[in-house]
Formats: C-alpha cells, sequence, structure tokens
C-alpha cells in the first residue's frame, strides 16, 4: 500500500473529493431504491456542472453507448434479499471548476454570427433587433399552457396508511431554482434560516444543474442537509426520491422557490405523502411564457399558499388564476421598529461630479449594453456641462466583456471602475449619486430599496413591479434607445432643477415607506414554519 505521506496534495485532493461524491451518490440511491439490488457506473464527468445521469430500467444491461473514457468503476448496493430486481444506473462526478469556471458561470457573450458586424458598429441597433424580437415573442405568451392542473380535496375515508417518522423531528424541504446569485436565490436563502430558527431541519434541493457557487452559504449546521439530486438523479425519478425523504424524515413542508423539478413532484406527493403542505415564493412575470409565476397557477390546486413580492403579483393570480384566497403579500424587506430613517439625497444640484452605479448581474434580463450605452451618452452630457462623471459597475457575467469593450471605445476608461459581486453594495450606494437599472423585466429589484436606503436615487425602466418602488418622475421606456435618452434627460433635470431633485427624492422615499408598511416575506413565513415544528394540527390551522 502506498504511503500516504509519499501522495501529492492534490491527488489526495482529489480522493476525498471523489469518496465525498461516492457517498452522496450511494444515499441518493439508496433512498431512492430500497428495494433493489444497485449497481452503479461511475465515470469522471468532462463538464463541472452537467452530469446527465442515466439510469436504465430492471433488467437492462449497461451498453458502450452509455460509457466513455472517463470510467472509474462501479458501486454495488445489495438489495433486502437475493432475488431483489436489479437498477443499474451510469452516474458522472463532475470534474472541479476552474477558478475562470467559478469566476463566471458562462462563457463570455458575442452576438449572433449575422448579427456581429452590425453590434460592432452600431450596438444601440443591436439592441433595437432584440428588444423587437423580445416584444414579438411576448405577443405569443397565450400559446402557453395557463390552464390549472384539476386536483380534488380528497375523502377522509381513503387515506394512504403510511405516515411519516414520528421518531424524527419535523422536517422541510426548500426547492432552490440554483444556488447562484440572484434575488430569488437571497430570498430562498433567507427562508433556510429562518425555518432553522423556527426549529426545522432543513433539506435543501436545486433544480438546474450548475456549479452552485453559492452552497457554501447555507448554514453550517448538522440540521441543513443540501441533497446533490442535480447531479445525480433524473427528474423523472425526484417524486420517487421525494416520497421516501418525506416518510423517512418526518418533511412535514415544501417551499419551493422556482424549483421546476419541485413543481412536476406535486401530483406525486400530494397522493403518496398526503400531510405535506406546500408553499411557494414568486418574483417575476416572464414576457416569454409567464416565467414560474405562471408554473406557480398551473399547480395553484396542489399548492396550500402563493407568497408574493409584489402587488403586481398579487393582481396576477387574481386575475390569471382567480385564487386571491390563496395569495400572501411579503415584503423582501427587514421589520424595523419605528418609521424607517432614510438618509438625504446624494446629488445635489450643479454638483460637479456626477457618480453612477450599475450593480447587477451582467445577462441581457439587465441589459448591461443599453448600462454602457447610457454611460456614454452621459459622458457627453457631462462634457458639455463642465462635469467629472464617475460610475462605478458591480457584477458577473457573460455581458462583462463586451461592456468593458464598450467602456473604452466611449473613452471612459479612467472614469468607470468595475468590481466584483462581492463588493460592498451599501457602502458603494452611500456614495452614488445614480443608480441606473436599464432591465428588460424585473420582478421588485431589491437594488432599489439599497439604494434608497443610501440616499442614491435609482433610474429604473419601467417594467415588472418596479413601478412599486420608483416613482413615475424616475421611470423610462422599455425601448433601449428611448431609455438611453430618457435616462439622460432625468438626470439633466436633477442636476439643474432643485425643486424636479427634491420631488424625486420625496416621492422614491414615500414609495420605500408604503411597501415598508407591507407584511414581510418573514412576518409571512415564520409563523407557518413555526407551526410546522409544532405538529401537523398547528400547521393545519394556518393553512
Amino acid at each position: 500500500m502506498q504511503d500516504s505521506t509519499t501522495v501529492k496534495p492534490h491527488i489526495m485532493e482529489r480522493q476525498a473529493y471523489l469518496q465525498k461524491e461516492v457517498a452522496e451518490i450511494s444515499a441518493i440511491y439508496r433512498r431512492c431504491f430500497p428495494d433493489h439490488t444497485l449497481q452503479l457506473v461511475v465515470e469522471e464527468g468532462d463538464d463541472p456542472a452537467r452530469t446527465d445521469p442515466v439510469v436504465l430500467d430492471a433488467g437492462q444491461a449497461v451498453q458502450a453507448l452509455h460509457l466513455s473514457s472517463q470510467y472509474l468503476g462501479r458501486i454495488d448496493l445489495p438489495g433486502p434479499h437475493p432475488n431483489a430486481p436489479v437498477i443499474r444506473a451510469v452516474l458522472r462526478i463532475p470534474r472541479a471548476p476552474t477558478k475562470g469556471e467559478i469566476a463566471n458561470a458562462e462563457a463570455p457573450w458575442r452576438a449572433p454570427r449575422v448579427l456581429r458586424p452590425l453590434f460592432r458598429v452600431a450596438p444601440g441597433a443591436y439592441e433595437y433587433i432584440r428588444y423587437t424580437a423580445e416584444r414579438f415573442r411576448a405577443g405569443r405568451i397565450r400559446r402557453h399552457n395557463w390552464k390549472k392542473q384539476p386536483f380534488g380535496k380528497g375523502s377522509p375515508i381513503l387515506v394512504p396508511s403510511v405516515q411519516p417518522d414520528a421518531a424524527a423531528r419535523p422536517a422541510i424541504l426548500i426547492g432552490f431554482h440554483w444556488l447562484e446569485v440572484g434575488g430569488a436565490e437571497k430570498m430562498a436563502f433567507d427562508t433556510v434560516n429562518w425555518a432553522l430558527a423556527a426549529g426545522l431541519r432543513v433539506f435543501v434541493v436545486a433544480s438546474v444543474p450548475s456549479i452552485q457557487r453559492l452552497a457554501d452559504r447555507l448554514p453550517d449546521h448538522p440540521d441543513v442537509t443540501f441533497i446533490r439530486l442535480d447531479r445525480y438523479l433524473p427528474p423523472r425519478l425526484w417524486p420517487l426520491y421525494l416520497e421516501r425523504l418525506a416518510i423517512e424524515e418526518n418533511i412535514r413542508l415544501i417551499h419551493i422557490h422556482h424549483c421546476s423539478h419541485l413543481y412536476a413532484s406535486l401530483a406525486h406527493l400530494r397522493v403518496s405523502v398526503p400531510w405535506i403542505r406546500v408553499l411557494d415564493s414568486t418574483h417575476i412575470v416572464e414576457y416569454v411564457d409567464g416565467g414560474y409565476p405562471r408554473m406557480s397557477g398551473v399547480w395553484s390546486n396542489y399548492i396550500d399558499l402563493h407568497h408574493v413580492i409584489s402587488g403586481e403579483l398579487v393582481d396576477f393570480y387574481r386575475d390569471r388564476f382567480h385564487v386571491p384566497h390563496k395569495v400572501k403579500l411579503g415584503r423582501m424587506l427587514t421589520r424595523h421598529d419605528g418609521e424607517v430613517a432614510l438618509p438625504a439625497l446624494n446629488m445635489t444640484v450643479g454638483a460637479k461630479v456626477l457618480r453612477v452605479a450599475f450593480i447587477g448581474r451582467y445577462y441581457y434580463q439587465k441589459r448591461p449594453i443599453v448600462m454602457a450605452r447610457t454611460l456614454g451618452a452621459l459622458a457627453r452630457w457631462a462634457r458639455r456641462n463642465g462635469v467629472e462623471l464617475r460610475a462605478t459597475l458591480v457584477g458577473e457575467g457573460p455581458f462583462r466583456r463586451e461592456v468593458e469593450q464598450l467602456v473604452r471605445s466611449y473613452g471612459l476608461g479612467d472614469a468607470v471602475e468595475f468590481l466584483s459581486a462581492s463588493a460592498d453594495v451599501p457602502g458603494l450606494l452611500r456614495k452614488s449619486d445614480i443608480l441606473l437599472l436599464p432591465s428588460n423585466n424585473e420582478g421588485l429589484a431589491l437594488v432599489c430599496y439599497e439604494a434608497i436606503e443610501q440616499g442614491c436615487i435609482p433610474i429604473s425602466t419601467d417594467v415588472g413591479s418596479q413601478r412599486e418602488i420608483v416613482p413615475p418622475g424616475l421611470l423610462v421606456p422599455h425601448d433601449p434607445g428611448a431609455a438611453v435618452r430618457r435616462s439622460v434627460a432625468i438626470v439633466n433635470r436633477l442636476w439643474r432643477d432643485g425643486t424636479f431633485l427634491a420631488e424625486q427624492g420625496a416621492a422614491m422615499q414615500a414609495c420605500y415607506r408604503r411597501l415598508a408598511a407591507d407584511p414581510t416575506a418573514e412576518e409571512v413565513l415564520m409563523p407557518i414554519y413555526r407551526a410546522a415544528a409544532t405538529g401537523a394540527p398547528a400547521l393545519d390551522d394556518i393553512l
């Protein structure tokens, strides 16, 4: 046997990683198939996120098409008796991500080949073409399914005999979209902490395969478990696994945060483990297909409560799915004792320096190209008016390289600072006059709350629920060219007109205080979590 002291550290690290993943695979498949003999073929994948697990039907043999040159070996898990049916699977352990992959989820963006020459000479024209295409797709939204899945209330004389393991403390299953940067994900992380504080054990799953960069932000606590179904279990088998999890771990509550595989599992779970209560949280209606609020509404008959973050979504569930009695508004704010003390505006009339911020992921949803064009237009305005423009841009993503190139082409290399997503956002906003948010779509952007709390003025496109937090005088059109022009016009008027500046400051603070008077997400969800931790009767009383 090789002396461990002679093994290179990176080899030992890889072996430890493989052993950890083998243990995860074994636990998932043993729970999913307790009555089977398992033969699990393991390979090392060539992707840091996607693994494409393959589970063969009972009696089906492994074929050459299932294998690759990265074959590692086989895990054998015996069944409960010698004649137990055999299940075979081919599973790939993802390779470790590179530093570049950890920093960026996707490769740098490039315009489609046919439009690349246009983008190089006229990025505004490219943005308008994409905007027009988005508007066309939005016009076809009704082609998607908007009909609620039917489901009845059941009969007390037909109740499954199976019951959860009462020896296990009550638990909650929280479904993430993924464990990456995003507003919905921030809420999901909050709910993990709230559920833990309420006394529940917490199991976490994610539906989208990814590096899950923020997994280390889950509480380091023995009552929190992240189960890697996203890596190792095909979506069609999630319902069977979750049924066993619910029974063995006394799952009392499911909370869905944009987790499509959990929605798809609800039919099986409702008939196999009917004691479970279900709630979900939604954030943004997508133009193309309605997004997760549409999916949520379609499954509404299987869901006990829809938690939403905006008034727009309250109206959406009422008008589209006619379930106002199931909807509760809970803002993504922290409750403060007494009235919120908001600071004076950072911007002053006629100032010689204009400080602009952009905070967001460099994805099309945030329209970073429109933001860069707005900076270029503001730079021209600043030169005409003897103002020094300073901009700080926070975030990561595939569009960042193109934004950097545009900034240089506008001669703003020395005026613009790029910071990573880990930057001190409140500190930056405290020193900024204007926040640019020219998004293609938003739910209700958290960064607008943060900006107002720090005296920074948000200028946002009039999309989603933004008008709930941004007053009309600070909203700009969705059209990308019009958004750029209107943003500059608003800045110009704020800079010249003290009355307008004061009016907009008062209006945005009034928007904030109006939202701050609404229930918070924590106030809506914590009573439910506490009831789940107490036991089934208490949960029945509250849902």
